[in-house]
């Protein structure tokens, strides 16, 4: 029999929310703490999910022997230290993306997961979705003929608020970080980490930015033009241009959706029907990773999460 895993979450917002759920649909899971620091914040989380404990700090939670693995769901600036945190307790870690606000916290994060021989991950919940799977295959078996060029946007039109998280530098605000991270995250995974990256970043009145024009060239001249911005409603499709057809994710092409296969046989639309928010699949690949003794995700693993951070880097450079 599998190993039923005791998970605790870190924080209480929409995605938080969102993992929860999917978490019951996985029968070696249980949602067993929650840490929030408004502890009637967590009370009222636990009583909705089923959580046996909740707590009202990260610490106190961490204290807890019976936990096995953390689910880091708080503001972007706090990734890296509440991984840190839970590694230091003993704790094998899912943290939410971006793993850190820069390439140098990453490593910071995973030197203590080696020293500690735990399981760490970045939840990149894209990489695990039946819908962004099925975008790869099809990229990689020749339907569209040799893939060339991607074209994939995140977009969603935020008022500006210099004490929201989107917008607040203290908080890791900035496009990128929040939603440009999925278009790089999709050309990473097809043509691997670029040879030369341009960016374009228009700032916000807190010097955080709101928009960013995105473009990279790959090895075997693969191409890449992407886009993320607060300020407008972008398509948020990914578009993968071939030699002998094209694949389109459609909107939101990061969560699970349509994707649709057009080349010379005729056009073919694929449908994912979800039986949850799609979170229980990074949940998944963790846990059985985590079965096998593994400290990392073979699916998407420390150096994907670094060579994704050096992207980021170099477009906020």
């Amino acid at each position: 029999m599998a190993k039923k895993f005791r998970w605790g979450i870190t924080g209480t917002g929409f995605i938080a929310r969102s993992f929860a759920s999917s978490l019951k649909l996985l029968p070696n899971a249980e949602l067993y703490a929650v840490s929030s620091r408004n502890a009637e914040t967590a009370k009222k989380f636990a009583n909705e999910f089923g959580a046996k404990k909740h707590y009202n700090s990260r610490d106190k939670m961490l204290e807890d022997e019976a936990l096995d693995i953390v689910y880091i769901a708080t503001p972007n600036h706090c990734h890296a230290p509440d991984s840190i945190a839970a590694l230091n307790a003993g704790k094998a870690v899912l943290c939410e993306k971006p793993f850190a606000l820069s390439s140098a916290e990453l490593e910071s994060v995973i030197a203590v997961a080696k020293s500690k021989n735990l399981f760490l991950m970045e939840a990149l919940w894209t990489a695990f979705l039946p819908s962004f799977k099925k975008f790869i295959e099809l990229a990689n078996n020749g339907s569209i003929g040799e893939p060339t060029l991607l074209n994939a946007d995140f977009g969603f039109y935020s008022q500006f608020n210099p004490n929201s998280r989107l917008y607040d530098p203290k908080q890791g605000g900035g496009s990128i970080y929040d939603i440009g991270i999925y278009p790089l995250f999709a050309a990473l995974s097809l043509f691997g980490e670029p040879e030369i990256l341009q960016t374009i970043k228009i700032p916000s009145l807190t010097g955080t930015d709101v928009t960013a024009l995105i473009q990279s060239q790959h090895k075997n001249g693969k191409v890449a033009m992407l886009a993320s911005s607060f300020a407008v409603d972008l398509d948020t499709e990914a578009k993968l241009y071939g030699t002998k057809g094209k694949l389109t994710l459609h909107k939101s092409f990061h969560i699970p959706t349509k994707l649709t296969l057009q080349n010379e046989k005729g056009t073919f639309d694929f449908e994912f029907p979800e039986p949850g928010k799609g979170y229980q699949y990074e949940a998944a690949a963790a846990m059985a990773a985590m079965e096998e003794g593994l400290t990392e995700c073979p699916e998407w693993n420390l150096e994907q999460s670094r060579a994704l951070m050096r992207m980021i880097d170099s477009c906020l450079k």
